[in-house]
């Protein structure tokens, strides 16, 4: 291949540029010519200034797809407050529940020895019913801490 060092050097420091085309108009390139306008070709590139007035007689620069909306803009929040304060009371509830459960069980686990085993078992599994772990007695272990049956362990035979 051709050393094209020369070449370069004038285009870099002049900028000019002898394009070479065929007879219809195409630009020749082909990489093992050894005529330096078929290997390289020119694109000249310019710092475009654009009027902006121009540009705002048709368009409007503004964003409006991705501005943020304000608690003023929006409607409302996407629940209405009656349902957040009934979601914030349920959970109130189900920390309660969750609380006084524990505070049985640990009760339960140091008086195990205790004759009110039974009132104790009535007291979880209602707690256990009212959290939505199960809807009778039934669904719960007969041994403490009365934790909810698997859907194999209530289908099992009883033994």
């Amino acid at each position: 291949m051709a050393d094209f060092s020369q070449q370069i050097a004038n285009f870099t420091t002049f900028g000019t540029y002898p394009y070479m085309f065929d007879d219809v108009g195409n630009e020749i390139l082909n990489a093992s010519s050894s005529t330096f306008q078929q290997v390289y070709f020119s694109l000249p590139l310019g710092n475009y200034v654009l009027d902006s007035s121009k540009i705002l007689s048709f368009y409007d620069p503004t964003f409006t797809e991705f501005v943020p909306a304000t608690p003023s803009s929006a409607s409302a929040s996407l629940f209405p407050q009656a349902a957040s304060d009934q979601i914030n009371n349920l959970t109130f509830q189900n920390t309660q529940l969750q609380n006084q459960l524990n505070s049985v069980i640990a009760t339960s686990a140091m008086n195990s020895g205790s004759a009110d085993n039974q009132s104790i078992k009535n007291i979880i599994t209602s707690l256990r019913i009212q959290l939505g772990q199960g809807n009778v007695i039934g669904d719960f272990s007969e041994n403490f801490p009365y934790l909810p049956l698997s859907l194999e362990q209530k289908n099992a035979p009883k033994q």
